[in-house]
């Protein structure tokens, strides 16, 4: 019985996993893959993302209860698990530093209190973060058999290299087309405003001052 609830957990780990590569995908689609920034579609991937890590969170826990009864012995001998636990950590709080500081002068450029220079390059960071993680934390869940090889500094060490490839990826390619569109839909004097659906928790919190680019 034991196995069997293990395998739907597994499962419902995956589900999450691929609806957390899906979503970002939209966010992506939605800053660069149009016109104009899509921040109705924009703030929905957001949202999307926020549940399929929650989502993964209860499953990935709920696993590890499964495997080792959280007995912190079982668990420090898994250098595997150690390496996903502190993916995942640093994820969610990339995560949260996107939504609350990033994704508003994302979702209306006309009312960021930064130079957009700056937005931009902060939301090229945090992104390249983020997909680097959602990366290795795929890869970390197939990667039982270099476990023994690696150990938990080996999978950290990929880890940080992925990051910095990442970010020197998104410097390059993300941040100058990103800047360009955050300047067009300031200059825009037919911007449409983000409605408060697509910003959920944040309607009513964004800054009111501006900046120049």
């Amino acid at each position: 019985m034991e196995e069997v609830v293990r395998m739907f957990l597994v499962l419902a780990h995956l589900g999450a996993l691929m609806a957390a590569a899906a979503a970002v995908a939209f966010g992506d689609y939605a800053l660069l893959g149009r016109h104009r920034i899509d921040s109705m579609l924009l703030g929905k991937a957001s949202h999307a993302v926020a549940w399929a890590l929650a989502g993964l969170w209860l499953s990935g826990l709920a696993i590890i209860g499964v495997d080792t009864g959280f007995a912190w012995a079982a668990i420090l001998a898994k250098p595997k698990l150690m390496a996903k636990l502190t993916v995942v950590l640093l994820l969610t709080a990339n995560g949260f530093y996107l939504h609350r500081v990033v994704l508003p002068s994302l979702l209306d450029p006309r009312r960021a209190a930064r130079p957009l220079a700056h937005v931009a390059a902060r939301a090229a960071r945090a992104g390249a973060f983020s997909a680097a993680g959602w990366s290795v934390a795929v890869f970390l869940g197939v990667a039982r058999p270099l476990a023994p090889l690696l150990g938990y500094a080996g999978f950290m060490a990929l880890f940080a290299l992925a990051v910095a490839a990442a970010l020197v990826l998104a410097w390059r390619l993300v941040h100058p087309p990103l800047y360009q569109r955050l300047k067009a839909e300031r200059a825009a004097p037919d911007a449409l405003l983000p409605s408060e659906g697509s910003l959920g928790p944040m309607a009513g919190r964004l800054p009111h001052t501006s900046a120049a680019a």
